[in-house]
Parts: structure tokens; sequence; C-alpha cells
């Protein structure tokens, strides 16, 4: 979850609250493009949240999305910016970013909602881990026990963590991809696919340059994000597949209409992703990972200095029996009972999502 300081802006150099907008796999850009910030940090607030900015309830700020930045609020195609700095005194906790937006002028106006996260602080520019510490303090971590630096950097190893033996991210991250021409009609990507930018292939020994690949001519596979689909899920199998006879070659301009066989001579640059559908256009964190992210922070809360209570943290999954009178306790023999951390309730989870591997099937 994306999360700002107290005076740290959100703007071009740091767009911790941007939107991306696609339509069909392919980012495009918006007509018009509003937004509020709410605080929805206490359990009252969250049944009536509490507009922050504008400051006049009811109004809202607008997106520059015509000029790009600095000028403007575009970041990219299809990606912009909402400007806002929280105060000094703005509440700690969870704040939500309303959106609305036109796709034309004259078409009807789409909305969604987005969390985020004001502190008193945040390391570097703001974070991009698979829980908040809202989320930790709700499960009964108090302030005085651990500041909000330190669960900030606990969200960040478990979700690191998490990447690193899945093989996946499960935010909206802007790539850029360099593929394997495959030789056939489609590109498999790797990643799941939010929206595509661009399509370029690397035309040598062809002719000089690149060719643009017009997007009229390929179709993208993200359909949990456009229909609601995930049967059969897209996620796990994440391709550009070129289309006969619904459109011009263009720029394509080769011998046979394939993805034409080479080494990274394919660059698709968009946004990637394992994100779980909300309506909206990027989908969200699975709520699975973002479990598992809580219980990985968890175990690490006590202290490298503390090894007893380190020591009770990690190996609780193991506990048979504990008398408290005498402070004995009786462990299950060490045996390996999920395929990463050894703890069932998070390996069940990690091991659902982790990647397919990559064969090299065309």
């Amino acid at each position: 979850m994306a999360s700002l300081a107290r005076g740290q802006p959100s703007d071009c150099a740091n767009p911790a609250i941007d939107l991306f907008t696609q339509v069909s796999g392919m980012l495009i850009d918006v007509a018009v493009l509003e937004f509020q910030i709410f605080d929805i940090s206490e359990p009252s607030k969250q049944l009536n949240p509490l507009q922050v900015h504008p400051e006049v309830t009811g109004t809202r700020a607008s997106v520059n999305v015509a000029a790009l930045c600095p000028a403007g609020d575009k970041l990219s195609t299809g990606r912009f910016v909402a400007r806002w700095t929280p105060p000094i005194d703005e509440a700690i906790g969870t704040h939500e970013v309303r959106w609305f937006f036109r796709l034309n002028a004259g078409s009807p106006e789409q909305t969604f909602r987005e969390e985020f996260e004001v502190l008193a602080a945040v390391a570097g520019f703001s974070a991009d881990g698979y829980a908040s510490v809202s989320d930790l303090r709700a499960e009964g971590v108090a302030v005085a026990d651990v500041s909000d630096a330190r669960l900030q950097q606990l969200i960040a190893l478990a979700s690191r963590y998490i990447e690193r033996v899945t093989g996946r991210f499960f935010i909206p991250r802007v790539q850029t991809l360099a593929i394997d021409g495959t030789g056939g009609r489609t590109l498999p990507l790797g990643h799941p696919i939010v929206g595509v930018e661009s399509v370029i292939i690397d035309a040598s020994p062809f002719s000089s340059g690149d060719l643009p690949v017009d997007p009229s001519v390929y179709r993208v596979y993200n359909r949990h994000l456009t229909q609601g689909l995930v049967l059969p899920d897209d996620r796990d199998n994440p391709k550009l597949e070129l289309i006969y006879g619904e459109g011009p070659v263009g720029a394509l301009g080769l011998g046979s209409f394939v993805w034409p066989r080479g080494q990274q001579n394919v660059t698709v640059r968009g946004v990637f992703g394992y994100t779980e559908p909300d309506g909206s256009p990027t989908g969200k964190t699975p709520e699975m990972i973002r479990h598992a992210t809580k219980l990985l922070a968890m175990r690490e809360l006590p202290l490298l200095g503390s090894p007893d209570q380190r020591e009770d943290a990690q190996r609780r999954y193991r506990l048979t029996s504990e008398r408290t009178r005498d402070q004995s306790y009786t462990l299950e023999a060490l045996q390996l009972h999920g395929a990463f951390t050894g703890d069932p309730e998070i390996d069940n989870v990690l091991v659902a999502f982790v990647r397919q591997p990559d064969f090299g099937a065309a």
C-alpha cells in the first residue's frame, strides 16, 4: 500500500497517489480526471469518511491530463498523478482517494476508490509493500512497542520475500520487457498484464529501425481486469496474440504475420502485476497476499537481541503443549510443513501464488 508522510507531497517526482487507465488491455488517456481524498483512519470515519481534500465537502480537485509533468499531471500514456500534500496535523492512518474520470468529454463518468496511508514519517519515497502499518496496528501492534518506521521496514522485508519465493509482484508496476520473439502468433510475457502502452519489434536484419506494432493487430490477454474472467485466468498465461483478418498489418511489415523469432527482439512497455479484480482499471493486491505479508512481518517483530521472543514468534506453529506455571512447552518434531518458511499458515498461501515454470514453449 502506498504511503505518504505528513508534509510529503504526492507529485510528479513522487507519484504516490497515481492512476492508470486502460481499455481492453491498452493504456489510454482520459479526457477528464478528478479526485477527492478522505480520512478513514478510525472506525467511525470508515462509516462516515471525512473529506480532507479539497477542503470544501463535495468538491473535487482537477487533474491536468493534457500536459506532461512537470507542467501538468500526466506521467505517461494512461498514467496520471494526484497532487496532494498531507498537512503536518493530518490524521495518521488509512486514507482513501476517490477517482472520477471520463474517457471522452461526453462519455459516462467512471469512479472507483483506492486506499493509501498517511504516516508521521516514511523511509525514502512512498512505500509499495503488500500490507500497511495500519493493518498491523489493527492486529494489536501498539505504537509504544514498535515504531511506524520499523513496521514499514518489516512490511518491505516481507513483501520482497514474497516476491522472491513466488516470482511475482502484486501491485501495478511500470515495466519495459525485452521478449524473445517466438516465430508464432502468441507472445508470452511472463508477468500478468494490467495494460500495454506500446509494442516495438527490432526489425534488423530485415530492415533498418524499429517497427511499432499497431494495437489493432494484436489482442491483450488480461480478461481478469477487462471482463472479470478468472476461468481461464490470464494471470497464469499472460500473452499478446496477433489477430488474423481483424485489422491492418500496419507497421509490422514482415513476410509472415508472426512475432519474428529472435532474442529480446520484441519490446513491450506497459503496466504489469498480479492483482485481484476489484472493478478498478488496475485491480488490487490479493487479500491472501496481504494476509501473508502481515503474518511474515509479525514473525519479525522481536529484535535480534531478544532471541527467546524471536524463537517464540517463529516456532509457535510447532507448539503442541504448554505449561505456563513452570514455563515449559513441547514442540512438534521439526519437519517441513511448508515449502518456504515451514509455517503452513503462510506457506499454504504463498504456494498458491507461485509463478508457473516457463518451459520455453511458443
